[in-house]
């Protein structure tokens, strides 16, 4: 098997290892047919310790850590704006 098709086998790898956890959120790219780069992503989240908000909460405070660690790196801002035009231009073409 080539390094690229391993790469594309791992990054469809998903399992959650802790059946007793209070919630989780799953975050993997879409299969193809033909091991070809992906063209979306699937999301999937579940929160059965938790009320809906206090998973809510939870999820923006872990947003959180995430900003601070990419902000203490250098990484530059997301642009949502951009990416809600992108979106928006992608189903007006059906993709």
């Amino acid at each position: 098997m080539s390094a690229q098709a391993i790469q594309l086998a791992e990054r469809r790898l998903f399992s959650i290892a802790g059946f007793s956890a209070a919630a989780y959120v799953g975050i993997w790219p879409a299969r193809t047919d033909d091991d070809g780069p992906t063209q979306g992503t699937y999301v999937d989240a579940s929160h059965p310790g938790m009320s809906p908000r206090e998973f809510a909460y939870a999820l923006r405070q872990l947003a959180d850590r995430f900003d601070e660690r990419a902000d203490a790196v250098g990484e530059p801002p997301f642009d949502a704006d951009a990416l809600a035009e992108a979106n928006a231009r992608n189903a007006e073409v059906d993709r």
